[in-house]
């Protein structure tokens, strides 16, 4: 069966030229001493110092273990040369050089045990080959041979330096790799830490980048997220360590409209200043509501931080996915589903909270206001559920309209609302309570029945407001639901029901 032959062990690769000089080398010199001296009989045999380097790159091709087998070349390379230098009378110049050169090479990739082989070997070799020929010395032959031999021995060493020097280049280049590897790694296992942490989309967004340029601090990045339905709308965006000029911009997001709904990723932009280089990784189908692009301005190009965006957008656009559903599932166990107000265990969970900062110091005081829509009932049985839940959806966008950001408005039961103040006092309730009255109650609303029928109904509410300024905290909403039925009570012995 034909073994195939395998790209041996860079060790292999790299010992080549300098064993293919060294053996064509030493068969100058042979050819030398031979023409010199009249013995031509050496040439012939000689001719095997040529075949070497071949047959030693053909065995670490064939075998396993390329490495090793390498390591065995460099010990057979000291055998032979021990037994050449016998062959040739131990010419003086030429054993120095030559086994210098054989302790040297298995010194740097063995270390002195391999060495003290190597020498042993080479010293094997010659005495050997001395026992069967006969032991001959020649200190000298000419100086012509010597200059020869010399420039050859500088020659290999340069040689040999280069190559080292090649491989510490290209071990350093690895190291290199294998740490920017490691960053990117680490990266990506804190990534999902970090967006964990983060409240939102934008929140989520922003400390990303913002940790991925800690652990990329030579580069800049950017991110910008786009309805996919809407793409000349930029949902969000985040930027860290990206500082962009106006006229920048304008560049980018025109560059962003024409790669809408890109496949391929990353796609490679060379800056035209400072050297710098730009990429833009594209999720290409990875949301299912938008469309992203990382951008990053490295200075300059980069092949690892190339391949390395797709698994940062991977992991980025995993991320936005996980969010956003967990933002939809948080929002529908919170919210109500007819007003899309905030629902009464949400509600409860913040009046909770209000209530433990009211007892610890500092002590914030809050209000409630409840709110109570006269009439559902009636409504209702006259008319349907469908009339009676336009009403409430009515109430809910009404109160919405006249309601601040920071205020906490949840649809509390049936006809039921409450707004929740955190950290106010009873001026808060006392000022929405006068808004209502103003705006609210008794304003015409229009409704649809069932049978497509439209009529028009004046709102009427019931209100009741209290704060931790009137009472103990965990009592501030019974006595807000008391005054509300107080003041539905008031209402009703004063005007007749709707």
């Amino acid at each position: 069966m034909r073994t195939p032959l395998r790209r041996p062990h860079r060790l292999a690769l790299a010992t080549v030229p300098p064993r293919v000089f060294a053996f064509c080398h030493t068969f100058g010199l042979t050819v030398w001493i031979a023409v010199a001296e009249g013995r031509t009989a050496l040439i012939l045999p000689g001719l095997l110092l040529l075949a070497w380097p071949g047959i030693a790159y053909l065995h670490a091709s064939l075998v396993q273990n390329s490495k090793q087998a390498e390591f065995r070349n460099l010990l057979f390379d000291c055998l032979l040369f021990g037994v050449w230098c016998s062959v040739l009378d131990f010419y003086v110049l030429a054993t120095l050089t030559i086994g210098l050169s054989c302790l040297m090479n298995n010194m740097v990739v063995g270390g002195l045990r391999r060495m003290t082989l190597a020498l042993l070997l080479f010293l094997g070799g010659a005495a050997g080959w001395s026992l069967v020929t006969g032991l001959t010395f020649r200190p000298w032959v000419s100086t012509g041979l010597d200059i020869y031999q010399s420039v050859g021995a500088i020659i290999y060493l340069l040689a040999f330096a280069y190559v080292m020097h090649g491989q510490n280049r290209q071990i350093g280049r690895s190291m290199a790799k294998i740490q920017f590897q490691n960053r990117v790694f680490q990266t990506l296992l804190e990534l999902s830490h970090v967006a964990n942490q983060a409240s939102n989309i934008p929140g989520l967004l922003e400390d990303s980048l913002k940790h991925i340029h800690t652990m990329f601090p030579e580069c800049g990045f950017a991110f910008f997220l786009q309805e996919r339905q809407r793409p000349e709308v930029t949902r969000y965006a985040a930027t860290a360590g990206y500082r962009l000029e106006a006229d920048e911009e304008r560049h980018l997001v025109d560059l962003l409209s024409r790669f809408h709904a890109q496949q391929e990723a990353p796609v490679q932009f060379n800056k035209l200043h400072d050297g710098e280089q730009q990429y833009i990784a594209s999720m290409a189908g990875r949301l299912s509501q938008y469309e992203g692009w990382l951008v990053v301005r490295s200075p300059g190009l980069n092949d690892s931080l190339e391949r390395a965006l797709s698994l940062l957008v991977d992991q980025l656009a995993s991320a936005i996915e996980n969010k956003s559903l967990h933002l939809t599932l948080k929002e529908s166990a919170e919210r109500d589903a007819l007003t899309g107000l905030y629902n009464r265990g949400y509600f409860e969970s913040a009046l909770d909270t209000c209530i433990q900062s009211k007892l610890q110091p500092p002590g914030l005081d809050f209000a409630v206001l409840m709110l109570d829509v006269d009439g559902l009932k009636e409504i209702n049985d006259q008319y349907g559920h469908t009339a009676g839940d336009q009403l409430i959806a009515a109430v809910a966008e009404r109160l919405t309209a006249l309601s601040r950001e920071s205020d906490i408005l949840a649809r509390y039961g049936g006809d039921e609302f409450v707004l929740l103040f955190p950290s106010a006092n009873r001026s808060a309730a006392d000022r929405m309570t006068k808004s209502i009255r103003t705006q609210l109650d008794g304003a015409p609303c229009r409704l649809a029945t069932a049978n497509g029928e439209e009529l028009t109904l004046t709102l009427r509410l019931s209100l009741g407001g209290a704060s931790s300024c009137e009472t103990a905290a965990h009592k501030v909403l019974d006595l807000a639901d008391e005054r509300m039925y107080a003041d539905k009570a008031l209402r009703r012995e004063t005007r007749p029901s709707t």
